[in-house]
C-alpha cells in the first residue's frame, strides 16, 4: 500500500529525521535506490523526493541521482515510479537540436511503428537504466529546422548497446556511458507527444539544475546536521531549500523565475564558502568524497549564467 506524504511538509521532515541523514552506508548505486524508492513514497512533489534522496546519501554521487531521477519525473510524469531512467541527448557534436543526427523513421514492416538508429553519448547511469528517453530526428520542418522527437526505449531492447565510460573526474559511483542504436524498434505508444527540443530538451536544463542542485543542498544540510555544524549555517542551508523548492515547482521558461534562479546560485555559492572551514570536523572518506565532487555544482555554470543575461533582457 502506498504510504501517504506527511502534511506538515519537507523542511519539518528533514529537521524530524536529521539523526538518519547519511546514517546508512550505501555501497552501491542499486542500494542506494532502494532506499530512496522506500522512503519517498507517497511524496508525490518530484522536488520533495529529490531533497529526501539526498538528505539520506551518504555521498554526494547519490544525491545527483535523487535529483536526476525526480528531475525526469517532473519533465515526464508518467516514467514508471521505480524505473531507472536515463535521458540521452548529447552526441558528437554536441546537444544543440541542429546536432542531433539521431532518427527515427516510419518502420515499413508489418508491425509498424518506428526503427531508431543513431548513437548518444554522456548518458548518466547508463549501465543501470531500465529505460533510455532518446531524443531523435524525424526530419526537416519547411523552415530547415531539425525536427526532434523523444522516444522511451527499454535499454535491453533489441538494437540498444551501452558502452562505458571511464575516467570522469568526480562521482564515480554514477556510471556514464555512450550508447549505438541500431534498428531498435519503437512503438508509436513510446513516442512522446510535442516537440523534442521545445517541450522537454529545453525545459529539462532548468529542471535538472533545480532538482541536483536541491538535492546537494540536502545532502549538504544532511552533512551539517550529523557533524553539529552552527545553526546559523543550517539556517542557511535550509532557507536555500526552501527557495529551491518554490522555484522547482514554477514554469521553468519563467524569464522571472531564471533570476530568481540566479539569486539562488549566488546565495547557494556563498553559503558553501561561509561552510569551507567546518569540513575539518567531517570524517576523511566523507570530507574526501565531497572534495572530488563538488565540482559538480560547477558543470552547467556557463550555461547558467547565459540563461540569466537572457532572462534578465526580457525587461531591459
Amino acid at each position: 500500500m502506498k504510504q501517504r506524504a506527511p502534511e506538515r511538509g519537507i523542511l519539518a521532515w528533514l529537521l524530524e529525521n536529521r539523526a538518519r541523514a547519511g546514517a546508512v552506508e550505501l555501497p552501491s548505486l542499486m542500494e542506494w535506490k532502494k532506499l530512496f524508492d522506500d522512503e519517498t513514497a507517497g511524496w508525490d512533489t518530484q522536488i520533495d523526493r529529490a531533497v529526501i534522496g539526498g538528505f539520506l546519501a551518504d555521498r554526494t554521487a547519490y544525491a545527483l541521482a535523487a535529483g536526476y531521477e525526480s528531475a525526469l519525473r517532473r519533465l515526464v510524469p508518467s516514467l514508471p515510479e521505480r524505473a531507472i531512467v536515463s535521458l540521452c541527448v548529447t552526441e558528437e557534436t554536441g546537444a544543440h537540436p541542429a546536432s542531433i543526427r539521431s532518427t527515427l523513421r516510419r518502420d515499413d514492416g508489418p508491425a509498424g511503428g518506428w526503427a531508431l538508429n543513431g548513437g548518444k553519448k554522456f548518458i548518466t547511469m547508463a549501465s543501470e537504466a531500465d529505460l533510455l528517453l532518446v531524443a531523435a530526428s524525424t526530419g526537416t520542418a519547411p523552415d530547415g529546422k531539425n525536427m526532434l522527437r523523444m522516444a522511451l526505449v527499454e535499454r535491453k531492447a533489441p538494437g540498444v548497446e551501452i558502452f562505458p565510460m571511464t575516467d570522469l573526474p568526480f562521482v564515480p559511483e554514477i556510471s556514464h556511458g555512450t550508447a549505438a542504436f541500431r534498428e531498435v524498434p519503437v512503438r508509436e505508444v513510446d513516442l512522446l507527444g510535442g516537440d523534442g527540443y521545445r517541450d522537454y530538451i529545453r525545459p529539462f536544463r532548468t529542471i535538472e539544475d533545480l532538482h541536483v542542485s536541491s538535492a546537494v543542498t540536502a545532502y549538504l544540510f544532511g552533512v551539517a546536521c550529523r557533524f553539529g555544524w552552527p545553526a546559523g549555517i543550517r539556517e542557511r542551508i535550509a532557507a536555500l531549500l526552501v527557495c529551491g523548492r518554490a522555484l522547482a515547482l514554477d514554469d521553468p521558461s519563467s524569464p522571472a523565475a531564471h533570476i530568481a534562479i540566479g539569486g539562488l546560485y549566488a546565495q547557494t555559492a556563498s553559503a558553501l564558502e561561509a561552510a569551507s572551514g567546518l569540513w575539518i570536523s567531517v570524517d576523511e572518506k566523507t570530507r574526501t568524497r565531497w572534495e572530488r565532487d563538488r565540482a559538480l555544482l560547477g558543470i552547467a555554470e556557463k550555461a547558467r549564467k547565459k540563461r540569466l543575461e537572457t532572462a534578465w533582457s526580457k525587461f531591459s
